[in-house]
């Protein structure tokens, strides 16, 4: 047995406050009012604020994750990228709680691409309050080599018949706040020397689950409740690029994707009806109306 698949079926269990004055940070680094209190129901995605892997920095990696075989499997490739995963939405999270979550290896597979060897760890993620399911998660996290050299950005061209859109444009300082806010310390998404020289990414990169954050976001004041949601990342986005997020229902379901400015497909995703989540008035002062465009913004593929 290699020493990566003795993690498969290890769990470990953390709690946390949900505290209120964090999700205001979120919505101050989102250009929207911080007017979360508790009681309020968080939104879909944010849940990633409050849960962080806590490791000593002598035990990090050279690329700011904690070292390989801290938190996660030892597998034999360094470079980490944020692949995709499906959330299913139980209950509400909701501010001054104290949530529970189990995090557990499912499993560990090597893959041999056109670009080379990948592993591919699964990981499920179960919260809960006082007993109550709130959402059950499961994350791909893909390994690869280190390139040699830079990396072109390739991807799928993204659809064009969006139905409803929301642009995006970011800068380093959001990128850097969504890092702190998250734990992230992955260095693509902040030190731009290190993205370029040993990544091979032209510029620092945006966040995974910020995108899909921001999917989730445009889903919910579009499409209404969301049960469940899932996403795969299809190419990263580095600034100082902008992006838009769009959408188009599709009977009961809605498509949503993430496209670049030429038209290159960063994230694809999908939503379906069920358990109401948090409408934004409710969790972030703002009415649930379609959106066609977004005012200034300053937030947000690997993670």
């Amino acid at each position: 047995m290699n020493e990566w698949e003795r993690w498969i079926g290890v769990a470990r269990t953390s709690s946390v406050l949900l505290d209120a004055s964090q999700a205001n940070r979120m919505a101050a680094t989102l250009d929207r009012e911080p007017t979360f209190d508790n009681g309020d129901e968080l939104p879909p995605g944010w849940h990633w604020l409050y849960f962080h892997d806590i490791v000593p920095s002598s035990r990090l990696g050279s690329d700011g994750h904690p070292a390989l075989g801290e938190t996660m499997p030892p597998v034999p490739l360094p470079r980490r990228m944020w692949a995709g995963g499906t959330l299913a939405f139980d209950s509400p999270l909701c501010l001054g709680d104290t949530a529970t979550r189990t995090t557990t290896v499912r499993d560990v597979t090597e893959k041999h691409g056109r670009t080379g060897d990948l592993y591919f760890v699964t990981v499920d993620h179960g919260i809960a309050v006082d007993g109550r399911p709130a959402i059950t998660e499961t994350q791909t996290i893909v390994y690869r080599e280190m390139p040699t050299g830079a990396v072109p950005i390739e991807g799928p061209t993204a659809r064009a018949d969006a139905e409803f859109s929301a642009p995006w444009q970011l800068d380093s300082t959001a990128l850097f706040r969504y890092s702190a806010l998250t734990f992230n310390g992955h260095r693509i998404h902040y030190d731009a020397d290190y993205a370029r020289s040993v990544e091979g990414y032209a510029n620092v990169v945006v966040h995974g689950p910020l995108l899909a954050t921001l999917v989730m976001d445009l889903a919910l004041r579009n499409h209404g409740p969301l049960h469940t949601f899932s996403y795969r990342a299809r190419s990263p986005l580095v600034l100082p690029d902008g992006f838009t997020v769009n959408g188009r229902r599709d009977g009961g379901a809605t498509s949503l994707w993430v496209a670049s400015p030429d038209g290159r497909l960063a994230m694809s995703a999908e939503v379906d009806e069920g358990f109401r989540a948090p409408s934004p008035r409710t969790s972030s002062g703002q009415s649930n109306q379609p959106v066609t465009s977004t005012t200034r913004s300053v937030p947000p593929d690997d993670a």
